[in-house]
């Protein structure tokens, strides 16, 4: 089948691919020998101009053309791109970096040079032959064109632009759709308007890749692109309420009902939701967003028995932890992360851990053959004078223990260690040895990849130590001490930073993994981040344990082991709460019903009824005696929230191998092989949301 010819027009961007000193001004371009004679200057600077720019408009754009080319062909879409300097060129001529653009020149400055340029019948000419068209210009760009031009009655042109310019667009024979964008828009999609042109044209580009018969609807019907861009789309936000779907009525109909999510929401140690996203601030993308996100998670020793008996709670003889527990990466087909990170402060915790790092290197160690990442677990040592470590030591320990990035030695300031007199000892001792760590880096050959690691404690002296880390050299910068502080704050710090960015500066957020702060740390620069937050609720709080891919949160049921005299349990055997077997029966009857429930041979309120019977009695004493209004007060609030969890059965729905191999056990708070199970099915969980914003954002 034949698909209509495709052409998109773009425009040139301010950010380009190098920015040398002496790069082609408005001038050069006024004579022709001079432009040459100056495009002789900066040959080590040319590259086709398809590859030259790179503001967000240019490269979401250019990924939409390769996805579409990868499904049709190279000649699937042509692109011109109106230079304000070179005028209307294609993608692939040579060009070399210059500043000028029409977005500062006044209306008769405009059609003066576009006048120059030849821009109008250089347009004309461009789009002439191609059967759909797709415009992305700005206000002056588009000014520049002197619309009408000539068009045909079988050519469909479809523009992207604000609602303001399309006074500039009438008068032309093809069809003709004007996709109206203004902040409206920006905010629907979680892009920022400097970019939503690009945006856009990549959404209905990638649609077309994988049904390319769209073309043809597009080329007959242009105003379907508004319906194709917007088919699927996946708002960012999480509902607060949820459909629920009535029984079925005596009239035999079924009737929808809107209610409140009663899944039980609990303070997080920063007491923030993650069901509305944090506004993006009115900043153009930080220069790096193109880079793109990655989650790493750090390594502390979060392994399972893969040979767990569950119904009799205990591993086979002769288990070696380190030998036959595994990560979660090794129960997993695909890493639930883009990377590990491993503190030297953690592993020298353990001589024996130590040792075995030091014999076989950290990815034998951790069995993980993505990205590793070290630093030196400032939190460890907070409360030194200085820290333990020398650059020599951990450069040397970077090197040999085969880690792909390493951030240099650095000091915390928080909490008392924020105060006047101590702060600026310490914000300048990590400087100091960012700048150390990096010389010695490259005199060493060192092969990791060097971060320098900022503290700080305000906004401007975060980005004068992210910017002192630029002026050194680094092209990764790490942020610390800012697990503790609330996302608002830390998006005050990021807006501080972000003039200071590069296209090629990463920046890492040390700690901090907050599902509604993610649109706005990538738009402000961030590149990746680290935490266990997502892990470690599995079995911190009582009401957030268990999460699921829809945004929805459970608490696990507890039902702790009564062998093995746990601090719980003894405390209410001295209480003289029950006796021991008592317990012990009802800690097993509470088990079997859950199993029983899960495979369908008991009902829900007799299952609540085993499991509160036992859960009630293990409040725990208070001055040493049981407390009557305690227990039911915990029963009354437990059973709300078990209720949930057994009505919804999340773990039914979920496709993880951890929730299909084990069943209602995930959902049970009992020992490490359950609670860390859940806790890896939390970080999947926490992935797959993490990686869908992200592809929504692109």
């Amino acid at each position: 089948m034949g698909y209509p010819r495709v052409l998109v027009v773009t425009s040139c961007t301010g950010e380009k691919r190098c920015k040398p000193e002496n790069q082609l001004t408005l001038e050069d371009f006024k004579e022709k020998a001079r432009l040459q004679q100056r495009e002789a200057q900066l040959t080590q600077f040319a590259c086709p101009a398809g590859q030259m720019y790179t503001g967000q408009q240019h490269l979401r754009a250019m990924e939409g053309v390769q996805l579409l080319r990868q499904s049709l062909g190279r000649e699937a879409v042509d692109v011109v791109i109106l230079s304000a300097g070179y005028g209307v060129i294609p993608e692939d001529k040579t060009i070399v970096p210059y500043e000028v653009t029409f977005n500062t020149m006044k209306g008769y400055e405009v059609g003066e040079w576009a006048k120059f340029l030849g821009a109008r019948e250089a347009f004309e000419k461009a789009i002439a032959g191609y059967d759909l068209v797709f415009v992305l210009l700005g206000e002056n760009y588009l000014r520049s064109l002197s619309l009408p031009v000539e068009t045909s009655p079988d050519q469909t042109l479809v523009f992207l632009a604000s609602k303001t310019t399309a006074t500039h667009i009438q008068g032309l024979a093809a069809r003709t759709f004007i996709l109206s964008l203004s902040n409206a828009e920006a905010k629907r999609y979680h892009c920022g308007l400097v970019g939503l042109k690009g945006f856009l044209l990549k959404r209905g580009l990638e649609k077309v890749a994988k049904q390319p018969q769209l073309l043809e609807t597009i080329y007959r019907e242009p105003k379907e692109f508004e319906r194709v861009i917007n088919t699927d789309f996946v708002q960012l936000e999480l509902p607060l309420e949820v459909e629920r779907v009535q029984p079925v009525g005596k009239n035999g109909r079924k009737g929808r009902l809107k209610v409140k999510s009663q899944t039980t929401e609990t303070n997080d140690e920063l007491k923030e939701k993650d069901r509305e996203f944090l506004a993006i601030p009115p900043l153009p993308p930080a220069p790096n967003i193109h880079l793109g996100m990655q989650y790493f998670i750090p390594e502390w020793d979060d392994k399972v028995d893969p040979n767990y008996d569950f119904y009799n709670d205990i591993s086979p003889p002769g288990r070696d932890t380190y030998a036959d527990d595994v990560y979660a990466h090794e129960i997993y087909n695909i890493p639930n992360y883009d990377g590990i990170l491993v503190s030297k402060y953690i592993i020298d915790k353990s001589k024996k851990k130590k040792a075995k790092v030091d014999e076989i290197g950290i990815r034998e160690y951790i069995r993980f053959s993505g990205k590793v990442m070290g630093d030196c677990g400032a939190f460890g040592y907070i409360k030194e004078e200085v820290p333990p470590y020398t650059s020599e030591q951990v450069l040397d320990y970077y090197q040999k223990g085969g880690f792909n990035y390493g951030v240099s030695v650095d000091h915390l300031i928080v909490g008392p260690f924020a105060e006047p007199g101590v702060r600026e000892k310490r914000y300048d001792l990590t400087l100091h040895n960012a700048d150390d760590f990096l010389r010695k880096h490259r005199a060493g050959g060192y092969e990791f990849k060097p971060m320098g690691a900022a503290q700080g404690w305000n906004p401007e002296t975060y980005a004068k130590a992210v910017k002192a880390c630029i002026e050194m050299g680094y092209d990764y910068i790490a942020l610390g001490g800012l697990a503790r502080t609330p996302s608002k704050q830390i998006i005050e710090i990021l807006k501080a930073v972000h003039p200071h960015l590069t296209p090629n500066t990463r920046l890492h957020l040390f700690g901090v993994a907050r599902m509604n702060a993610i649109p706005a740390f990538r738009h402000l620069g961030i590149t990746s981040f680290d935490s266990a937050s997502p892990l470690r609720r599995a079995w911190l709080g009582s009401g957030d344990n268990y999460n699921s891919l829809s945004g929805k949160k459970y608490a696990a049921i507890r039902v702790p082991p009564v062998d093995g005299y746990g601090v719980r349990v003894r405390r209410l055997l001295e209480a003289g709460v029950a006796k021991r077997e008592t317990l012990k029966s009802l800690e097993q009857d509470a088990l079997k019903a859950l199993r029983q429930f899960d495979t369908g041979n008991l009902s829900l309120d007799e299952t609540l009824e085993k499991v509160l019977a036992y859960d009630e009695l293990v409040e725990l004493p208070r001055d040493g005696k049981a407390d009557p209004k305690a227990q039911a007060k915990r029963r009354a609030k437990h059973e709300v929230m078990y209720r949930k969890l057994l009505e919804d059965t999340p773990w039914k729905s979920c496709d993880c191998p951890i929730c299909k191999e084990i069943q209602v056990e995930v959902v049970i708070f009992r020992g490490n092989n359950r609670n860390r199970r859940r806790g890896f099915h939390n970080t999947y969980v926490f992935y797959q949301r993490f990686k869908q914003i992200i592809k929504n954002l692109t």
